[in-house]
């Protein structure tokens, strides 16, 4: 999860951002690699996630607070990326029903 940090909202102003818009800065990762990284961050907490309950029901010596936290991580980062997921479908469907 540390690749998905929120920076502060600057006090810029908005004229010169909507500017930019359309041009990427060279060497910037796109949408899609970005969207891929968050992904695999996801899916690397639900492994450890499932390595921590395992490693529980066998019976082995842990830190039940430590497995907690990390069954908690994996499973508020997978509601983060379903939210995600459903606010890019709700953004599909609206530009699918614009009529051209």
């Amino acid at each position: 999860m540390s690749d998905l940090r929120i920076g502060s909202i600057g006090s810029a102003p908005v004229a010169p951002a909507l500017a930019k818009v359309g041009a990427a800065s060279p060497g910037a990762p796109g949408f899609g690699e970005t969207l891929g990284r968050a992904l695999k961050a996801v899916d690397e907490l639900q492994v450890k996630a499932q390595s921590a309950a395992t490693a529980v029901a066998s019976g082995r010596d842990v830190d039940m607070t430590q497995t907690l936290v990390t069954i908690e991580k994996a499973n508020i980062s997978l509601q983060f990326a379903l939210q995600i997921r459903n606010k890019l479908l709700e953004a599909y469907q609206e530009i699918m029903r614009i009529q051209v």
